[in-house]
């Protein structure tokens, strides 16, 4: 029995899941979007980049934040995989 993993996908948009695909790579991260080939995922990181795209140097934090109303903020890089190569997709624990 095969199984409808964009129907599952649907089920579960905006919520954190762990993607394996068939040459054993795993991801994990908020599914995005879902179309009638691919999975868009956005994986979140824990890279922080100043308001000029650049990394962010501790040497410009200021005492209350970065700068008067802007600070660096955790990103989220999207991920498309397609249905063909998914052979498991699990809902995954999600803690702030």
């Amino acid at each position: 029995m095969e199984t409808n993993y964009q129907q599952i996908a649907w089920h579960c948009m905006n919520k954190y899941v762990g993607i394996t695909t068939s040459d054993g790579q795993s991801h994990d991260g908020f599914i995005a979007h879902v179309d009638q080939e691919y999975i868009t995922l956005a994986i979140p990181t824990n890279e922080m980049y100043g308001m000029n795209g650049m990394p962010a140097r501790e040497a410009t934090y200021r005492q209350f934040g970065f700068f008067p109303g802007f600070y660096p903020r955790r990103r989220f890089f999207p991920r498309r995989v397609p249905f063909g190569a998914v052979t498991g997709l699990f809902l995954l624990p999600f803690f702030i």
